[in-house]
Order: structure tokens, then C-alpha cells, then sequence
């Protein structure tokens, strides 16, 4: 991760957390700390391919807070890693990697949930070329939760679009992961 998007990351994550934690929530106000996991197909439009099926593991580390009885606000650090095989990734051994801080809200509150977000960071393609350029992303993501109020167990399933641009290029990236996540209560309710 370049320093721009490592600082980007680092207070996103920081201002989110001081907020969620300082809030007041007028319904429980759970704040919670959740490691994702999982594995992660994609797309880059540099490399000429479709759909490239050359999973890759990638994980989240997120802070969500529960605000109002259905929604909560989360944010956080997403590392989103992809294999490309396809296109002018041919007999060469690239990996797509996104570094990004992420902002948005979750509906649900126990059973299904939905996240929709914004990623603010970086997208590489393999290690030649030109350093990536700071860039927008948007995440959408879907699960389910499982479990007690203090340990949890969510099971789902993310689109991730992000910028992939340098110097030289102005490309995109697509993932799709299929991730689990173990979230644990760290205050309120």
C-alpha cells in the first residue's frame, strides 16, 4: 500500500471509529469489530480478459455501529486480491491488488443484512508499470448473521468496483468475493 492510500486508510478508519464510539445511538448503540475473509474472483480492464476465475484470498477488517434499530454505519480497511490468467495475462503470474479505506451502511439488525459503501485507495495490476493512483470505489455486499449478541458468525458475499488508474493507464477493477466473517461486541447495549 503506498503511503497516500496507507494515511487515507488509517484516518478513515480512525474518524469512523471515534464517531461510531461517541455517537449516541438511541437504540442498543452495539459497536462491533469484524474480520472478513474469503476468496475473491475479478475482473481488470487493462488486461483485455472477462471474468478472470483465478480466486485469490482477501480479507476486512471493519468497525460497524449500530445507530438506529435497522441501520448502522461502518468503516474500515479492505485488501481485495484477485488472479488474472486471461487476455494479456496470459503465461504471466499477475495478481490484482486493491488497498482500500471504506465508509458506508448496513441494513439489518440479526438475520440478512446488505452493505452499501464507498472505497477511497489504491488498484495494481502485477508489480510493473507505473505506481496506482489514489481512486473512488463502491462496494455492495450481502449475508446473513448468525449467532449471539457478543460473538458472530456472517456468512456473504461482496461486488467490489475500484479504479485501477496510474500515470500511464485509467483502468477499472471488478471482485466478487464469497467471504465469511467472525464480528465481536466491543461496546454498548
Amino acid at each position: 500500500m503506498t503511503f497516500p492510500a496507507l494515511a487515507a486508510a488509517r484516518t478513515s478508519a480512525t474518524l469512523l471509529l471515534v464517531a461510531a464510539v461517541l455517537s449516541p445511538a438511541p437504540t442498543a448503540g452495539q459497536t462491533q469489530a469484524e474480520l472478513r475473509s474469503g476468496l475473491t474472483v475479478g475482473s481488470h480492464s487493462g488486461s483485455a480478459a472477462a471474468l478472470d476465475i483465478a480466486p485469490a484470498f482477501s480479507f476486512d477488517l471493519i468497525v460497524r455501529r449500530q445507530m438506529w434499530s435497522r441501520l448502522a454505519l461502518f468503516g474500515g480497511y479492505y485488501r481485495t486480491a484477485f488472479g488474472c490468467e486471461e487476455g494479456y495475462c496470459q503465461d504471466q503470474d499477475v495478481t490484482v491488488v486493491g488497498n482500500h479505506a471504506a465508509v458506508g451502511a448496513e441494513w439489518g439488525s440479526g438475520g440478512p443484512w446488505v452493505r452499501l459503501g464507498v472505497l477511497f485507495g489504491t488498484t495494481s495490476a502485477g508489480t510493473d508499470g507505473d505506481p496506482a493512483n489514489l481512486g473512488v470505489g463502491l462496494l455492495g455486499a450481502a449475508g446473513l448473521m448468525v449467532g449471539s449478541r457478543r460473538v458472530r458468525f456472517m456468512p456473504g458475499i461482496s461486488y467490489r468496483w475500484m479504479t485501477a488508474n496510474s500515470a500511464s493507464d485509467s483502468d477499472r477493477a471488478i471482485a466478487l468475493a464469497l467471504d465469511v466473517g467472525i464480528a465481536v461486541r466491543v461496546g454498548g447495549g
